[in-house]
């Protein structure tokens, strides 16, 4: 519509005398603003998608703190009502564990009540010997994990100091005993040895004081985005639940093995099904997975919208050379060299362009504090993004260019002259 608007109003007499000058008036102008416009527009697109890139790269690049690769996992949720002492529940979880361990291609196998990377789960205020009691809003808050023995090895937890949890732990009426994580050690212990501390937590008001007896990594169990937060492990039999996680580290193919998986659970309780089976590479990527869909719908409209101010700067150049013809012609005549005249030329371009860029610059710092949500380690005002964005459009601008201004170069004088 603007065109045919503008065509509507165009100075019929100039025209006919091939007076340029009237030829393009508005319509020229309105042709740089439009060109100016894709280029505010890409710069806005092109920077958000640059900050979700890099975002996203900075999520991939994150230390889990466990090994994902090639594990299996299901949940196994066991009536209470047939299960209701711990016993019961721990020997059934154990000889399904031991069971699994033995199939071909299994490394190891283990459970735990939460799936990492699904959620804090259960926290719990602790309570460490020799320390006054907390006071109110200044309580210790930990993440909660019950895991059957062999949870470390099979997810390739480091064991940083210390022992990992053995069979003779995992009986309901042995002591006490905790593994921390190190984040537990740097913002509760504060430097003080952790090997021998007791603790004690308040999921039960009269627990006892047990003993720290291993320190392992820290892992992301919130989600792959959160800080590892301070995380107690209990053994199995000290926090029994119904239902558990199991994780299996295979070989190779993980999901070969969910039908042997699944038949020993079955032989175990013929009423009993498995659920959620997937590979924990899976429940990670689902944690990228809003981030990168961001990202790739981000980049695409990006690249059209470069694409459009690519082909909108060419169209507009290779119209003015049209238009300029004559002129371009008479300055070649008149001694003007090749080099001037594809100054001249990308100059004509360099203007929408350059008030684009600027536009876009003060919209994309306006507009990409809405991302703020979706990004990672860098912020919405990340300056080498501010930087590379306008090198690049600037770079396309000058590709666009380089066509018409060269053509308008190698324009003969006496050609240009005899155009009416």
């Amino acid at each position: 519509m603007p065109p045919a608007l503008v065509t509507s109003r165009v100075d019929l007499i100039g025209a006919l005398r091939g007076d340029s000058r009237s030829g393009l008036g508005a319509g020229g102008r309105l042709r740089s603003w439009l060109v100016g416009a894709e280029v505010a527009i890409s710069v806005v697109l092109l920077t958000g998608a640059m900050l979700l890139f890099r975002s996203l790269m900075g999520f991939e690049a994150l230390n889990p703190g466990l090994d994902p690769t090639n594990l299996l996992t299901f949940r196994v949720s066991i009536p209470a009502a047939r299960y209701e002492n711990v016993s019961r529940r721990t020997q059934f979880f154990g000889s399904a564990i031991e069971q699994i361990e033995h199939l071909p291609g299994v490394r190891s196998a283990s459970a735990v009540i939460f799936q990492p990377f699904s959620g804090p789960g259960f926290g719990t205020w602790v309570n460490i010997e020799g320390r006054p009691p907390a006071k109110p809003g200044e309580e210790l808050l930990a993440l909660i994990r019950s895991v059957m023995p062999g949870y470390f090895r099979t997810l390739r937890i480091p064991l940083k100091q210390g022992r990992d949890f053995t069979e003779s732990d995992n009986v309901e009426k042995s002591p006490q005993r905790f593994i921390v994580n190190e984040a537990f050690v740097r913002q509760f212990l504060h430097g003080e040895r952790p090997l021998g501390k007791k603790i004690n937590t308040l999921m039960e008001p009269k627990n006892p004081f047990g003993e720290i007896i291993g320190v392992v990594g820290d892992v992301r169990e919130w989600s792959i985005d959160r800080e590892p937060m301070p995380t107690v492990y209990y053994t199995y039999s000290q926090l029994s639940f119904t239902s558990m996680i199991f994780m299996v580290r295979a070989e190779r193919n993980p999901l070969s093995l969910s039908e042997p998986a699944r038949r020993i659970i079955r032989g175990l309780d013929p009423t009993q099904p498995i659920a959620e089976v997937r590979t924990l590479e899976d429940i990670l990527g689902e944690n990228f997975a809003r981030q990168r869909f961001s990202a790739w719908l981000l980049s695409g409209f990006s690249i059209v919208a470069l694409v459009l101010a690519g082909v909108g700067i060419y169209g507009v150049l290779a119209y003015s050379v049209t238009a300029r013809t004559r002129e371009l012609g008479v300055r070649a005549a008149l001694g003007a060299d090749a080099r001037s005249i594809i100054a001249l030329v990308l100059k004509t371009g360099a203007r929408p362009v350059m008030g684009g860029v600027v536009i876009g610059i003060a919209g994309a710092l306006a507009l990409t504090g809405l991302l703020k949500s979706l990004l990672f380690g860098i912020g919405p005002r990340d300056l080498l993004t501010f930087l590379v964005v306008p090198c690049l459009l600037a770079a396309v601008a000058l590709l666009a260019a380089f066509l018409p201004a060269r053509r308008a170069a190698h324009l003969d004088p006496m050609e240009a002259l005899r155009i009416e």
